[in-house]
């Protein structure tokens, strides 16, 4: 057969669709394949209703598709009569090698070569952060990860995401892919190219990660990545069919025995989710990290896939470029833009040269309305959103809050008490200058005891800010308080990327330890309070007494899920509210969420949580639009 290891093989319902599409219908002039003339037995086929390659709109063969190149970091070929197998080739002597996929650019190298890992860390700027692996198999998988029947089914979708499994030891992979995390992530091949990369044996498993610089958006098109990717590829592996609209990798962790997403991008968009109200022609701008966009045609909200923090002028532009691409695919006229309160937020619809309404929203409000509508829950909902950082109504940081939330406001009802946040995003970077000021709150002088690892000069001029109260930014961050947990504890001492703290601190907490402290929760007539430096204090105390860190981790963790409950339980006594949805960042911890949903079920109350979205950023153009088009409906 003539397409025996095609490098572009492909059928009708897989295969490059969203990423090619430059306009609807779906048909093959208005994608990137309109490039590539059909020679005479693919038109056949095309042609042919009883083919089954019967409008396949990307058909190809060897002889008219796609090519593969192989070439330098100046662009320029690398001699070879097969590039494939000089690619593999170079992978097998250690260099890394930039893969053109479905959605953007990998970079590849042995996962069983420490010195290759090293290099690739050192060249992306990506100290820490977890690496994923692509596997041969599901064999290979199984023998180097835990997994469930859940995990399996994942691996092997039609989705092909990116799967968290439980680290086995002794795998034979470089012990610098997923440091301090007991977790890997692994995938799939999912394109014709990855599986020849594996097909004649000679690795079981390569790094493939997401082609970029930390913190910028995956680099989509064979310019760009000569130029971004230039001198951290070796080599590029890349091909002449244009990727149209960048998609990186989903990825999924199974959290209370079911899926949850952490990145919703390839394989899952632009799947629509519903709305409870009209929000045609609404465009959300999302927030600030682990961005999306989102359009609104009738009662379904269309987001747009995974970009990345909105830090850059790539990411900027990139998603600006992602709304155009929905509203024309949609055949959307914008009717008004949606954003983050915040005032510096860098997604403004100034950028688009439009003088339509822009509505305001704030950050956690949008968080809990995007889990009330996932989940089709009607009227108003106790919506407890965990997460590192939001703009507070009044101008603090948020991060702890339990809101009474509708579609088209909220009342804050409870929150996480205010702590410093000493030096501002210094101590976000540092978390130890977190656990020293919240202890101060509660134990003065004696807090420059703990974190002992700590530079004298930094801990005095933390415990000084913390004295005069100067440079601290108030914050209700749960977010900051597992950040603080997890230095005071001595588990991550610095923070090289989003979230890394608290997803050690869970990794080393014993999940079969059911020990409390104190949950200090009190009520006012003003608000409920959950005394996060009192937690903080009673765990230190633990492990000053000689208390192992992964048994204060897991108490912690059980302690924030019961006096979560607790709160939550108030809030329902006194609004009747039995509806209860969990939303942000915090709910990727999979022990915080599992003890959290069985608490409020002991209690009475019906929890929800993500599903179809990740309970991170991610969803928050999602709430945006809903509350645009509520506000709307409300207005009328």
């Amino acid at each position: 057969n003539s397409r025996v290891r095609h490098r572009f093989i492909n059928c009708t319902d897989c295969g490059p669709r969203f990423t090619i599409i430059k306009e609807l219908p779906y048909d093959r002039p208005f994608t990137t394949m309109a490039a590539f003339t059909m020679c005479r037995e693919c038109k056949k086929e095309y042609e042919s209703p009883g083919n089954r390659r019967f409008h396949a709109q990307p058909i190809c063969c060897p002889s008219c598709g796609p090519a593969l190149s192989l070439l330098n970091g100046e662009g320029k070929a690398i001699a070879s009569s097969d590039p494939l197998k000089k690619c593999v080739a170079l992978l097998e002597h250690g260099a890394i090698v930039a893969v053109k996929g479905l959605g953007g650019f990998h970079l590849a190298c042995r996962a069983d070569d420490a010195e290759a890992v090293a290099r690739l860390r050192l060249r992306k700027m990506r100290e820490e952060k977890p690496l994923a692996i692509m596997v041969r198999d599901l064999s290979v998988a199984l023998r180097i990860a835990e997994m469930g029947a859940e995990e399996k089914e994942l691996l092997e979708s039609c989705e092909r995401p990116i799967v968290v499994c439980g680290k086995k030891e002794g795998a034979g992979l470089a012990a610098n892919i997923a440091p301090g995390l007991p977790t890997l992530g692994l995938l799939l091949p999912y394109t014709p190219v990855h599986h020849l990369l594996f097909i004649d044996g000679r690795f079981d498993a390569l790094v493939m990660t997401s082609g970029n610089v930390t913190d910028e958006p995956i680099v989509h098109t064979n310019d760009d990545a000569l130029t971004r990717l230039n001198g951290i590829a070796d080599a590029f592996l890349t091909h002449d069919r244009d990727i149209h609209v960048r998609n990186d990798d989903s990825i999924v962790r199974v959290l209370d025995g079911k899926p949850v997403l952490l990145r919703r991008s390839r394989g899952y968009v632009p799947d629509p989710l519903p709305a409870p109200c009209d929000v045609h022609g609404c465009v959300a701008l999302g927030g600030v990290l682990k961005s999306t966009v989102a359009v609104g045609r009738a009662r379904m909200c269309y987001l747009s896939q995974y970009v990345g923090a909105v830090a850059t002028v790539e990411a900027v532009e990139g998603l600006w470029s992602l709304v155009h691409h929905l509203l024309r695919v949609l055949d959307v006229s914008p009717r008004c833009y949606v954003g983050d309160m915040h005032p510096q937020t860098l997604m403004r619809p100034a950028r688009s040269g439009s003088e339509l309404p822009y509505v305001k929203v704030q950050h956690h409000h949008a968080h809990a309305v995007a889990c009330m509508a996932e989940n089709e829950v009607r009227g108003n909902a106790l919506c407890v959103v965990y997460d590192g950082t939001g703009y507070g109504l009044d101008g603090c940081v948020w991060g702890g809050e339990l809101l009474l939330a509708g579609g088209s406001d909220f009342t804050r009802v409870g929150h996480l008490a205010y702590l410093p946040l000493p030096g501002g995003e210094a101590a976000i970077r540092n978390p130890g200058r977190m656990a020293l000021a919240a202890l101060f709150t509660k134990m003065g002088e004696e807090a420059a005891h703990a974190c002992p690892w700590m530079p004298d000069e930094e801990k005095e001029a933390t415990l000084a800010m913390a004295r005069s109260n100067a440079n601290c930014i108030p914050t209700s961050s749960m977010g900051r308080l597992f950040d603080a947990a997890s230095a005071m504890l001595g588990i991550c001492k610095k923070r090289t990327y989003e979230g890394q703290p608290a997803i050690e601190l869970e990794g080393a907490a014993d999940i079969e330890e059911i020990g409390e402290y104190d949950q200090l929760v009190t009520a006012s007539d003003a608000e409920i309070l959950i005394d996060g430096a009192g937690i903080l204090m009673q765990a230190y105390l633990d492990f000053k007494a000689g208390a192992p860190a992964r048994r204060v981790a897991g108490r912690f963790h059980s302690t924030i899920a019961r006096a979560t409950a607790e709160a939550v339980r108030m809030a329902a006594d006194t609004t009747g509210c039995l509806d209860v949805c969990l939303s942000g960042g915090c709910f990727q911890n999979a022990l915080l969420l599992t003890r959290i949903v069985r608490n409020l079920k002991s209690a009475g109350l019906t929890p929800f949580i993500h599903r179809r979205l990740p309970p991170n950023d991610e969803c928050v153009s999602y709430g945006q639009l809903v509350i645009a088009g509520a506000r709307r409906m409300e207005s009328r």
